[in-house]
């Protein structure tokens, strides 16, 4: 329904509501503008709750542009594999940092459940981010060995493995007035049309 049929619709409710009789066009003092006022708080209430979603998906969106840049892991010999990988989660590791900054930088959420749906996303980016930093620094301990310690690349492909799993508005699912926001949100709208899940590091 437009906008604007809203309008009409309340202002007749409101004429009728203020009539004597329905044959006669009497109107109560201030009952459309009553009904302005109403329109209006609601339509300001729901581009606050869009603009809050689209400045989440803005945050997201950083990891996102990370991921789908990921530098090329190169197996030609166990030091370039160790020093590629390094460098791979070092992008990821700042593309988390990236997200969880944004997410914490949000104002306080519009309506019940959306700082909850926030803080979720920020802490799995959080432990993500953990497990990323343990791995890297294992891969930078073993640069220049002749051989990889058993499991070393395993190790660094699962932090890849778990932010893939993550669905970055899982949380909105369980607050419909926030899954509307982001579908009016355009960079929402961006991001859910954009690949999400990291590239397969590939090798040259």
């Amino acid at each position: 329904m437009r906008p604007r049929t809203v309008v009409f619709l309340l202002l007749c409710a409101g004429l009728c509501a203020g009539l004597a009789s329905c044959g006669r066009p009497v109107v109560s003092p201030g009952a459309s503008g009553v009904s302005r006022q109403a329109t209006s708080t609601e339509s300001d209430r729901q581009n606050a709750i869009t603009q809050w979603a689209n400045d989440y998906c803005v945050a997201v969106g950083f990891l996102v542009d990370d991921l789908a840049n990921l530098p090329a892991i190169d197996p030609s010999s166990p030091r370039r594999a160790v020093e590629t990988s390094s460098e791979l989660l070092g992008t990821m590791i700042g593309g988390l940092d990236k997200a969880v900054d944004g997410l914490r930088a949000l104002s306080p959420g519009p309506v019940p459940g959306a700082d909850q749906a926030r803080d979720t996303m920020a802490g799995r980016f959080t432990s993500v981010r953990a497990d990323a930093a343990v791995a890297k620094q294992r891969l930078d301990r073993a640069r220049g060995a002749a051989t990889l310690p058993p499991g070393i690349l395993r190790d660094a492909r699962s932090p890849l493995d778990e932010v893939a799993a993550i669905d970055p508005l899982a949380g909105f699912a369980s607050v419909p007035e926030l899954s509307a926001g982001a579908a009016r949100a355009p960079v929402c709208r961006q991001l859910t049309e954009r690949e999400t899940t990291p590239q397969t590091p590939a090798t040259r």
